[in-house]
């Protein structure tokens, strides 16, 4: 079976098929003694912190809180690398991911189109076999 993909923000919540892909969410699952993100895999997902902060400040320093097209391909050759990466150091991670029948990345970003859940769901698992289906909105689990 083909692994079905879809990207919801942090709060989506169903009992087996969502995939923290953030560091502090898993970070805060471990400190608590789970093992951070579904599966305990999330982690290997989620951008380095120097690139979520480089992230953060751009959106913050453009006057209407995006980034420029620029910008976000800077981000997003820089996230792939990182996941190419992740994919040679933490393989067991990406096989167990790819075990699954249907998963919802999860991250806290609320614009969908530029977010590293959303590269991951439409450019990195569809080239190892998943397919990515839609964002779904957080609160109602309906396509967004």
């Amino acid at each position: 079976m083909t692994l079905q993909v879809y990207t919801s923000r942090m709060g989506y919540k169903t009992d087996s098929d969502w995939l923290d892909v953030t560091e502090k969410g898993n970070a805060e699952r471990i400190a608590k003694g789970s093992p951070g993100g579904h599966r305990g895999i999330g982690a290997a997902f989620a951008p380095s912190a120097p690139l979520r902060r480089e992230y953060v400040r751009l959106y913050r320093a453009n006057q209407d809180g995006s980034l420029t097209d620029a910008q976000w391909l800077a981000y997003r050759k820089k996230f792939l690398a990182e996941m190419r990466e992740s994919y040679r150091r933490h393989r067991a991670a990406w096989d167990e991911l790819l075990k699954l029948d249907r998963v919802v990345l999860l991250c806290f970003c609320t614009d969908h189109t530029r977010c590293h859940r959303r590269i991951l769901a439409e450019d990195v698992l569809p080239k190892l076999g998943a397919h990515y289906v839609t964002e779904l909105n957080w609160k109602t689990g309906d396509p967004a």
